[in-house]
């Protein structure tokens, strides 16, 4: 059995993929006109700063009712909490990910203004790593996304803010 944490990563990356695969295979089939962004996670800098090395993937779905995203996280702190939220530019941005993506600009920094993943689906509440440092969530809103929601950044947060927190991690959608 390896022990070391290439060999985890890789049993770890494998199972992910599995997940993703059985995802597509059992989840239903998008209505017409539906589009589907997939991005892979990345370790942003204030994430290697912080002794983090974060993988994993997201989903966003924009169909005529709504928008509806997935993520699954890897390398996360176990037992810890997040904010997860979908953002504003691509993460190679010199502010990586932008700002937070909102749908209707200038007009509430929170759901329903703003599409946030939780574990729980309360939004606010963010997603939660298990004893593994994995965490999954799942966020909707019922408006459809414009082009400009580019990527989902991760959050370490502070103070309990699920609204923001050093960015830890990206995924750009595409």
């Amino acid at each position: 059995m390896e022990t070391n944490a290439f060999g985890r990563r890789r049993r770890v990356q494998g199972a992910l993929l599995g997940l993703v695969a059985l995802a597509a295979v059992v989840a239903p089939a998008s209505p017409a006109g539906a589009a589907t962004a997939v991005g892979r996670f990345t370790t942003l800098p204030a994430g290697e700063s912080a002794g983090y090395d974060i993988y994993g993937v997201a989903l966003l779905s924009r169909t005529s009712s709504g928008t509806s995203g997935r993520v699954v996280v890897v390398g996360l702190e176990p037992g810890t909490s997040y904010a997860a939220h979908l953002h504003n530019a691509p993460c190679g941005a010199a502010n990586p990910g932008g700002g937070h993506y909102q749908n209707v600009p200038n007009s509430g920094t929170t759901p329903p203004n703003e599409l946030w993943f939780s574990t729980t689906g309360n939004p606010l509440t963010g997603i939660a790593a298990n004893r593994g440092g994995v965490a999954i969530g799942r966020g909707s809103a019922d408006w459809v996304a414009r082009p400009e929601a580019q990527s989902v950044v991760i959050h370490a947060l502070v103070n309990n803010n699920f609204g923001g927190g050093p960015k830890i991690a990206c995924a750009d959608l595409s």
